[in-house]
This record gives structure tokens, sequence and C-alpha cells, in this order.
């Protein structure tokens, strides 16, 4: 796990490039590309795809950290208000205050980068006159691809982490948000230099993700003539990927609708017997997505029947 994956001398300073922001950048160019090559398969204009593709990119990576700063306004309002290190000047004030900005350190929430991201493909599809269904199947697989490489910078950030779990877990070492969050609790015995192993549900979500991916592709080319199949099926999985993974969250950035603990759950997840395992807010939201995506399938299978395309993509 590297936090930071190289530092750069530049004349006398040092710049970190930080393994999450890079992977997240990898992700996004990824899924990009494949949503490109797929657009101009189905005859859409790439420009104006990539034109969409930025500005939900934009709209995302805002929504995600949003989300993340409402879950998490009353830690980040403390941290203004009371500092981290005790006295501060100025410039210590205007950092702890400007922490909401350090997307780099970890910090951004899926379903709210997905909520503003389909905002912006709403617009586009409106203003372009594209199948918004279609607009979404050419994006569902590279989504899928770059969410796991996200997670795996979430895995080197050491953020989004599980409960305690055997040996064979991940520990994150000083340094780490997994390690830092853990150690702000009291939950670190004093002078460790690594968190106790815990679940690493970063590479379980990134491998759900790829799986759901190839499944994507390979299902693709039997579903091009079904409009909104693809993305719905994709948002489906996700949410069910989610949901079970949410069982072995134990980051404090999640909130719970409420906490229920079963010790005979919790022993054969291998999780804490204390430990909540359900509802947290992600198993809440990725419960209604699942609800809203068969809702969706239906009425789309009862208003316009298999086999016809939209009038989608408006070839120019």
């Amino acid at each position: 796990m590297r936090p930071v994956l190289v530092t750069l001398h530049i004349g006398p300073r040092e710049v970190g490039v930080h393994t999450y922001g890079l992977l997240i950048a990898l992700g996004l160019a990824l899924g990009i590309t494949l949503g490109a090559r797929e657009a101009r398969w189905r005859g859409l204009d790439v420009g104006r795809v990539l034109d969409f593709a930025f500005w939900g990119t934009v709209a995302g990576l805002v929504g995600a950290r949003v989300a993340y700063g409402l879950v998490n306004l009353d830690e980040f309002a403390r941290t203004c208000a009371r500092g981290t290190e005790g006295a501060r000047g100025l410039l210590g004030v205007v950092a702890d205050c400007t922490r909401f900005l350090a997307v780099w350190q970890g910090g951004l929430v899926f379903y709210g980068g997905a909520l503003g991201a389909a905002f912006v493909a709403v617009i586009f599809a409106r203003r372009e006159r594209w199948s918004y269904w279609v607009l979404g199947d050419v994006f569902a697989p590279g989504i899928a691809i770059g969410h796991a490489l996200g997670r795996l910078g979430c895995y080197a950030a050491g953020c989004c982490f599980g409960k305690e779990s055997g040996p064979w877990g991940a520990a994150f070492p000083a340094g780490s948000v997994a390690f830092d969050e853990l150690g702000s609790v009291g939950a670190l015995q004093p002078g460790v230099s690594f968190t106790p192993p815990l679940h690493p549900t970063q590479l379980y979500e990134a491998g759900g993700e790829l799986a759901i991916f190839a499944l994507l592709l390979f299902l693709r080319p039997r579903l091009r003539a079904r409009p909104g199949a693809l993305v719905l099926l994709y948002a489906a999985l996700y949410a069910v990927l989610r949901f079970v993974v949410e069982l072995f969250r134990g980051d404090f950035a999640r909130r719970y609708v409420f906490e229920l603990a079963t010790p005979r759950l919790a022993r054969w997840l291998g999780v804490p017997a204390t430990d909540p395992v359900l509802l947290s807010v992600g198993q809440l939201v990725s419960l209604a997505l699942l609800v809203a995506c068969v809702a969706a399938a239906l009425r789309r299978r009862a208003s316009a029947p298999f086999g016809r395309a939209d009038a989608g993509a408006r070839p120019v």
C-alpha cells in the first residue's frame, strides 16, 4: 500500500503523486475511452459524447465530494472550528477549513457522483436528442472498470476500510486513512505502526466491479437492441454488490439508518460480533436503487418491446 506513489523533486520543493488520485484519473480515462469507442460503433457523434464525458466527470466528482461532505458535515465543521493539532495560525485555520477540498486523501461517495453524472446525462440527452438509455448503455462498462480502479485507489489510501478480520486481512500502516481514523478514536494500541488486520473491502468491491465489467462486455452485443438493459443491469448488480460489501465496511465515514448487530451473522461473516451489519445509508440507497432498476426494467418492457431500439443516436 503506497498512499504516495512517487515524490517529484521540483526545485526546492517536493510534490507527491498520490496513488489514489492517479488511479481515479486512470479509471476515468479508461472509462471514457471505452465509452467513446462504443459511441462510435453506435453512430453517435464522438466529439459531443466526449463533451458529455467531460462535464459528466466534473459533475460526478463534485457530486461525489459533496455527498461525502454532507455525510461528514459535523466532522468537517469540528475540524474547521477546533483544528487538528492544537494551537494554529492563520494558515492553519485556512488548511483546516479547506480540508473538505483534499480529495487526494480519499472521500468520494460513488452514489453522489453517479447522481451528478446522471443529471448531466439527462441535459445532454435532451439537448442532443439522444436516447438517455442508449447513452447509459454506452458508458455502463466503462463506469464499472473505472470504479474498479478507483477502489484500488481507495485501498492505496486506506479509506473505505473494513471491519476487523482474521490474520489474512489487510493491515494499514501509519499515515493511511484507516490508521488515522482508528487512532483518533482510541482503537489502536499505543506505539503500533499498523492497524489490526481488516477486511479489504476495497478489494472486494474492485473484484466485484471487474466481474460486472466482464459480464457487461459479454452481454453487450446481445443487449444492443434493448436500450437501457445494459445500464439497468449494471446498476442492479452494483446495488447488490454494494449492499454485500457494506456488511464488511468499518470506516467511520459511513452512517447508519439504524444499527442492527446479529452475533450469529457476524461470526459467519468473520466480523466482530458487536459491530452492526445493518442498515447503513449505503445499504438503504442500494436497496432503493435495486427497486428502481426493477421498476424501470418492467416499465420499459411493457412500453417498448425488446428487439426494437429507441430512436436513440442522432448520427452526424
